[in-house]
């Protein structure tokens, strides 16, 4: 066992998502002495034993326009900084590409995203099925359909890049980071040991977990939520394809009468080829237990929900019938409040969790405000985290 506990750091994150990401850079441009554990992204992910993360992929939506105003002011808080992390950083991770919210005329979220639009001063179009197929020739929109149209910074973020960026940023200002899985966590009247799982032992003054989708099976006392496996497909794109669709914003679809969906759009990933993504959001699968995690990581698939995200992708888009397709699967932390759990729960332990698939782009004012309650600041209840009780001494993390 090795012991490092003669060096006392300031803060530790851990955690190295987008959130742990972001509450490192916060932290080092404070000056503070910070540890961060943050296992790297497996390069296989049918054998891997450790933990895993939602990051892994090139693409996720970033928009502004939101039905629920605190994830619309996270968003904009966090795309007002992306120009800076990317100067900082010198990574690109941003693309501007706008934002298409798709609906049927009678869905209430068209007025409730229009609502939040208006008192936040967020700039969209409102647009009918004829303007919409005339802008976009490429989409196939019914005639009892409608959209709202939000130009750039709209558009997607690689996530990859964003968690690069971030680290760059945080590693330029002297954070130490471990590549470590952290095992044990023991509090002390005046901080924090850790023991990780090869046998370190750190000892910080506060601890922020970041910890995801693995966070339930880290505390004594969990916290309210709960995780949802998804599966996203994805459509490989000919070289037409790609030139055809050049012009396809990120879109939220909610159509009549099939599931709603997400789509992304032309990405070229790092197998060189370009894709363009769905999700569906009408998925019921709960993990229940870490084992349940990590089995729909590594070989996690539904026959019928990856019908479903296809038939919604060429009734939507016709010319990509017939293109080839496969499946990666995900997973959500889902809160009961709907928003991230983030807030201290113990003198020296915090949270900052639950994306609620909606995390990617709000990351890194989600990361800032994990390090403001470390730091005592007062923030929004609606981020409170809702637990069953937290047993303050010894907290094990079976990671």
């Amino acid at each position: 066992m090795v012991n490092h506990s003669d060096h006392n750091f300031d803060y530790t994150v851990v955690g190295g998502g987008l959130f742990g990401a972001a509450a490192a850079r916060h932290l080092s441009y404070q000056g503070h002495n910070v540890l961060v554990f943050a296992p790297e992204e497996p390069q296989e992910r049918v054998s891997h034993e450790g933990v895993f993360a939602s990051h892994y992929d090139e693409a996720r939506i970033t928009r502004m326009l939101d039905a629920d105003e605190i994830w619309s002011d996270l968003a904009q808080t966090s795309i007002k900084r992306y120009q800076q992390i990317e100067f900082d950083s010198g990574i690109k991770f941003h693309h501007n590409a706008q934002y298409l919210f798709l609906a049927h005329n009678e869905d209430d979220s068209l007025n409730l995203n229009i609502n939040v639009a208006k008192a936040h001063n967020i700039d969209f179009d409102l647009l009918d099925s004829f303007s919409l197929n005339t802008r976009m020739p490429f989409l196939q929109i019914g005639i009892d359909e409608k959209g709202l149209l939000e130009p750039s910074p709209a558009g997607y973020v690689n996530p990859r890049a964003l968690l690069r960026a971030q680290l760059k940023c945080a590693l330029d200002k002297g954070i130490q980071l471990e590549n470590q899985i952290v095992n044990e966590l023991v509090e002390t009247s005046n901080g924090v040991e850790i023991i990780t799982s090869e046998g370190h032992r750190y000892f910080t003054s506060k601890v922020l977990l970041t910890t995801g989708v693995h966070t339930n099976y880290l505390l004594d006392s969990p916290l309210d939520l709960y995780i949802q496996g998804r599966m996203v497909v994805f459509v490989k794109l000919s070289d037409s394809l790609v030139k055809s669709l050049s012009e396809m914003p990120s879109i939220s679809h909610h159509p009549a009468n099939r599931v709603n969906t997400y789509l992304l759009p032309p990405v070229k990933y790092p197998d060189g080829s370009t894709y363009v993504k769905i999700g569906v959001h009408n998925s019921e699968r709960i993990l229940k237990s870490d084992d349940e995690i990590r089995e729909w990581f590594r070989n996690g698939t539904d026959k019928h929900e990856k019908e479903i995200a296809y038939q919604s992708i060429v009734e939507l888009i016709p010319t990509l019938e017939g293109q080839p397709i496969h499946t990666e699967t995900c997973a959500y932390t889902m809160t009961a409040t709907g928003h991230p759990y983030v807030g201290m729960l113990s003198s020296h332990i915090g949270v900052a969790v639950g994306g609620n698939g909606m995390g990617a782009k709000s990351s890194d004012e989600i990361g800032r405000l994990g390090t403001a309650v470390l730091q005592g600041e007062i923030i929004d209840k609606c981020f409170t985290p809702i637990q069953e009780k937290f047993v303050s001494g010894r907290s094990k993390f079976h990671l």
